[in-house]
């Protein structure tokens, strides 16, 4: 996720201060309010790492250019009520000007990476490139789509934000997304094809930074398929990840595995479904396979025996493999709602969300 850093000017023209105001997210990660604000403010080889509480030993030093090199202080995180009648507040850093120096910083230049992690979030100034995951397995029927789509809206939820792609023409992420009743009114002319042969069409937006390309058609020329991975290449410059929901059947799934950073395989516990994973394994390559997870696991001796398999067969890999997402009825009237497991605090599907975070932490 990209933030732009505020930089105030006195009226004599010199710096005043540098602010960078802090979304929920970031509040909920350091687990501050505005009645217990301290963070640690500590900077080294650039890259700034805030954690809640006070700083038991303050540093800066600097190299013989006045760079800061290291720095740590404890600093207040400032809450700031917008409506002197609603309980509505804004919290913003100020950003040391020896830091904003350091990191040049100016007004034309002035956007940082911020980075969610557990407990702490880190800010940088290095050019990215966002991270390319497909979804597939040889198989169909097992939850590719749902699982695209869990995994997508979770990373919003740690800052990032998301395109989702498919190539499904039936474009059934819409259903997973969007309630029936509200389909209608959605724009879908010109999607992935228009996308990549103009560099225009429609964008649907799913959820706060979780957007989808629509699929046209599932007809492709070789003259689209040659220009899909610069399409690609230009979004991973907007976003900080691309899903793909891939059918294995589609000759465009071959360009998507080709633009694909890592693999997600969804999986059930049969014996078709173990022969595909291994197909992908074999096809890929084991160091591209980012996770396997199971889905609609139930608590059989013959899916027993199966996940067995599947942890004999990755247990020397650094392979993720999640604890299975159960068969639970909540999730199946999720779905039917359009909503995510990330939209629902019932405990029955507490387990589903770990084993999604799992993956999500890791990408």
């Amino acid at each position: 996720m990209k933030k732009k850093v505020g930089l105030f000017y006195k009226k004599n023209g010199s710096f005043n201060n540098a602010v960078l105001t802090i979304d929920k997210n970031i509040i909920d990660a350091l687990g501050i309010s505005k009645e217990e604000n301290k963070v640690v403010f500590s900077m080294e080889n650039g890259i700034i790492t805030l954690t809640k509480g006070e700083a038991q030993e303050e540093k800066e030093s600097k190299d013989i250019h006045g760079d800061i090199v290291e720095y740590r202080k404890t600093i207040g995180v400032n809450f700031s009520k917008v409506y002197k009648d609603k309980d509505y507040y804004v919290a913003k850093l100020n950003i040391p000007f020896g830091i904003v120096d350091t990191l040049k910083i100016t007004k034309e230049n002035n956007e940082v990476n911020i980075t969610i992690e557990k407990d702490r979030v880190i800010i940088d100034r290095e050019e990215r490139l966002g991270k390319v995951y497909t979804l597939k397995v040889n198989k169909g029927g097992i939850g590719k789509t749902f699982l695209t789509v869990q995994i997508a809206h979770g990373l919003t939820m740690k800052g990032s934000k998301v395109m989702i792609l498919t190539s499904d023409s039936q474009n059934n992420i819409i259903d997973f997304t969007i309630p029936e009743e509200k389909q209608e009114s959605l724009e879908m002319k010109k999607g992935l094809r228009s996308w990549v042969m103009t560099g225009k069409g429609d964008k649907i937006r799913l959820r706060k930074n979780l957007d989808f390309i629509p699929l046209e058609s599932s007809v492709f020329t070789e003259r689209f398929l040659e220009k899909l991975p610069i399409f690609i290449e230009h979004l991973k410059r907007e976003y900080d990840y691309i899903l793909i929901d891939s059918i294995p059947t589609m000759k465009i799934d071959t360009e998507f595995v080709k633009c694909s950073d890592k693999i997600i395989i969804p999986a059930f516990c049969d014996i078709p479904t173990l022969k595909g994973i291994i197909n992908v394994i074999e096809e890929a390559g084991v160091d591209k396979i980012h996770a396997i997870l199971v889905n609609l696991h139930r608590a059989t001796m013959t899916q027993k025996n199966i996940l067995e398999k599947l942890k004999s067969i990755i247990e020397e890999t650094d392979i993720i493999f999640p604890e299975p997402i159960k068969e639970i009825a909540l999730i199946e009237s999720l779905v039917k709602k359009g909503k995510t497991v990330w939209e629902s605090k019932a405990k029955s599907i507490y387990d589903a969300q770990e084993s999604l975070l799992d993956i999500v932490m890791e990408m």
